[in-house]
């Protein structure tokens, strides 16, 4: 049981770090990060989206981060999301596209994707890693062994 808490204590505080860093470092740079998103070779609708959607999917990580109840989702779906993030750099990375787009996550001034990568699939490592434990834990929550077999109680 101590194993399962503490990864979730590092997953959980380590997904915060991540979110805040990435929210704050876009939200006080806001001209920066709109020039970011438009190197990105997105159609303008969807920049416009992103641009504001993120944010909004940052934050609300954080909170489910932060509340308690909701600790279980919000690191499945920071996984979720720093998968499809990592995903999105690696066809860029690998010019499958034709192009590579800017890797300006905001933690590092630098647009080296294969660090960007690294550092992603730190998170997807430990989120995965959670994600295991937890489906672990529960395997056996449904079985109640005190009550027995079926035929057990219906013949005596």
């Amino acid at each position: 049981m101590g194993t399962k808490k503490n990864i979730t204590t590092i997953s959980q505080y380590s997904f915060l770090l991540l979110w805040g860093t990435t929210c704050t470092v876009k939200l006080t740079g806001w001209e920066s990060t709109k020039s970011e998103m438009a190197l990105q070779s997105f159609p303008i609708w969807m920049e416009r989206l992103l641009l504001r959607g993120l944010p909004a999917v940052y934050i609300s990580l954080i909170l489910l981060l932060i509340y308690k109840p909701t600790v279980r989702l919000a690191i499945k779906l920071s996984t979720l999301v720093i998968s499809i993030f990592t995903l999105y750099l690696l066809v860029g990375a690998t010019r499958l596209l034709g192009y590579a787009p800017c890797a300006c996550a905001g933690i590092w001034p630098t647009n080296n994707h294969w660090l960007h990568i690294a550092l992603n699939s730190l998170f997807i490592i430990l989120g995965l890693i959670y994600w295991i434990l937890a489906h672990r834990s529960q395997t056996g929550q449904d079985i109640i062994s005190e009550l027995g077999r079926k035929e057990d109680t219906v013949l005596s």
